[in-house]
């Protein structure tokens, strides 16, 4: 059977087509679809939680960008070592620019952090990567309290109400251009929770009425605030000479809505009846 020229050479261009339409279609299954991925045993797990994870709609290659080099080291590493999970060695790291096409362009769909305080002090200050805080579960995201302590080991509440999550107080995401880098709770950020605390002392009235509640609470270091004696020395006045052997807070009383009168009354029970109309510090100074 004689096959023409011309036939041979339209068999060649067809096979040579098709043979290039299925390598280009392995090459982009391979380099762009997730569900390769998937078909190595290690990344089941994260395959699964990346499918439940707002990043959802990126491939895993976007983020993990890999180099002619990578592929070839985690190819031989899966052969050699036969590596039963994840690890630095394979794996692909995600250098901060990765996440920074995202999170540092003001997009609707993805936050906007390139102006938080929180990520101004860690990225610019710290030298953090990204995934030291974010990286820390696979594929999911928001970083918990065991994420700070890795870096912050000496950062625990002796408070034991206040054992939650350290963003609850330090807000990481505040607007670095109205509130600067310094992400230390201020008296605002305290209020949130303990919104009974309007009164700092009652006793002068409006002490420490801007102060910032870190001034007394030091919570990282000790359950019980600061003695006043870390700050003041009481001043050589006679009422102060007469009471030395209470405590400071028996008259300055924090966090209390009460008035002179009764304060002064709840010792000297003898006196409600003493010009009860005037404050006792009228006269007693």
């Amino acid at each position: 059977m004689n096959i023409k020229p011309a036939s041979i050479i339209a068999i060649l261009i067809i096979s040579g087509l098709i043979i290039a339409a299925e390598s280009f279609a392995t090459y982009k299954f391979i380099e762009d679809d997730p569900r390769f991925c998937k078909t190595c045993h290690l990344m089941e797990h994260a395959w699964n939680k990346w499918n439940q994870s707002p990043h959802k709609g990126i491939s895993c290659h976007q983020c993990h960008v890999a180099s002619v080099q990578d592929n070839m080291r985690l190819l031989v590493t899966y052969f050699t070592l036969r590596p039963v999970k994840i690890s630095d060695k394979v794996h692909v790291n995600i250098p901060n620019k990765r996440c920074e096409e995202c999170h540092f362009t003001k997009s609707e769909k993805w936050p906007y952090v390139a102006e938080t305080a929180g990520h101004k002090l860690h990225l610019e200050k710290a030298r953090a990567n990204c995934i030291d805080c974010h990286g820390g579960r696979i594929h999911k995201f928001l970083p918990e309290k065991t994420e700070c302590m890795k870096c912050h080991p000496d950062s625990g509440m002796k408070v034991k109400q206040m054992d939650f999550h350290c963003t609850n107080c330090h807000n990481f995401l505040a607007n670095v251009n109205k509130s600067g880098e310094n992400i230390l709770p201020h008296q605002q950020d305290c209020r949130r929770c303990h919104t009974n605390k309007t009164i700092i002392l009652a006793l002068p009235e409006g002490a420490h009425a801007t102060s910032d509640c870190s001034n007394c609470h030091h919570p990282h270091e000790t359950a019980e605030p600061l003695p006043c004696e870390t700050c003041h020395t009481p001043p050589p006045k006679p009422i102060h000479e007469y009471h030395k052997d209470k405590a400071c807070t028996s008259c300055h009383v924090p966090h209390k809505q009460i008035g002179v009168r009764a304060i002064c009354e709840s010792c000297h029970t003898d006196r409600t009846n003493h010009y009860p109309y005037i404050k006792c510090t009228l006269c007693h100074k």
